[in-house]
């Protein structure tokens, strides 16, 4: 004998509809998250390391420069500037830490370094390079 036959009320066919769309909207909507986050993590890796880079090269030359200035004689001032900006290169992180400010380490970093050419373009202006017979290593 055969199984008799399950009818089903109209409304709840209805409601299977609507619900099925529902969840293919939801599965559609997870993929596509899904997709969005890996191409998102991608691209943001790729401009990362290139911002990383050319932050890099700028914080290198700056120390490249200040190591310089530093074997040659200055005014208190300008040594004690050199001093400070090397070390505010030397604490910058070197680690992927969430917890630190990078922004306001490289604010820091430029601050100082503008801080350094004002005072060492002030020092050249005087004459104190020229006439000590020196080469001026300012930047």
């Amino acid at each position: 004998m055969c199984d008799p036959v399950e009818t089903r009320d109209i409304n709840d066919l209805f409601d299977d509809i609507v619900l099925t769309e529902e969840k293919h909207a939801r599965l559609g909507f997870e993929e596509g998250l899904k997709d969005g986050l890996e191409q998102g993590n991608e691209e943001g890796y790729k401009l990362g390391y290139a911002q990383g880079v050319e932050l890099g090269n700028e914080i290198g030359t700056i120390y490249g420069q200040v190591l310089a200035q530093l074997q040659v004689p200055h005014t208190s001032k300008v040594q004690r500037t050199l001093e400070q900006l090397r070390a505010l290169i030397d604490q910058f992180p070197r680690t992927n830490d969430p917890e630190a400010d990078i922004i306001g380490a490289v604010e820091q970093i430029r601050s100082k370094n503008t801080l350094l050419r004002a005072l060492l373009r002030s020092k050249a202006a005087g004459g104190v390079l020229e006439s000590a017979g020196r080469k001026d290593y300012s930047f």
